[in-house]
């Protein structure tokens, strides 16, 4: 019983942790080398993309539709490719209305050489077809520039503050349940 205790603690914190490090933003710093609209089947990994025509109340069951993608490299040559699609009111809680412009400011810097940082939420599978959602596109001075990701900071210590919370509510509770057990027991 003991193992499974654990087994299960550590695959709650297994979970816990993939979906914070899928939902929260990340930036990768790369050249944008071209954008394209495609055709694409959605199909069975329909959980990892955003909702066809977010906040606009129409039917979701199309199961193919137009995305923008933006194709990027890092500085090792290796391609990043990001899908440029709106969140709306949806989740992850970015409301994201702009991809239009979005898509425009990525043809823009296109072929220019100029190194930018990507905000993006999700995870690139090429097994799946799953693309992260670029969220902001910011100039940096170069692939050398460090960010620091203040969100992602934050947001750990503040899971990690909560986890300390919950786990000394449950030793105080439990420590004033069996207070309260021998209490009762004394009086009979």
């Amino acid at each position: 019983m003991r193992y499974l205790k654990i087994v299960l603690r550590v695959l709650a914190l297994i979970i816990i942790v993939a979906l914070f490090d899928y939902n929260l933003p990340s930036r990768d710093i790369v050249q944008i080398v071209g954008t394209e609209v495609v055709r694409t089947d959605i199909g069975s990994n329909s959980l990892f993309w955003a909702q066809q025509d977010s906040g606009t109340g129409t039917d979701l069951s199309q199961q193919n539709r137009d995305v923008r993608f933006i194709n990027t490299a890092r500085d090792d040559g290796s391609p990043r490719v990001y899908r440029n699609e709106d969140t709306g009111w949806g989740w992850p809680f970015y409301l994201k209305f702009n991809s239009g412009n979005l898509q425009a400011e990525a043809q823009q810097l296109a072929g220019s050489g100029d190194w930018v940082a990507v905000k993006h939420y999700g995870w690139r599978s090429t097994l799946f077809s799953i693309y992260p959602n670029a969220t902001s596109i910011s100039p940096v001075t170069g692939p050398s520039v460090s960010l620091i990701p203040w969100v992602r900071i934050v947001a750990a210590i503040l899971l990690l503050l909560a986890a300390v919370i919950i786990w000394r509510l449950w030793v105080r509770t439990k420590a004033w349940t069996a207070d309260r057990m021998d209490r009762l027991k004394s009086k009979f």
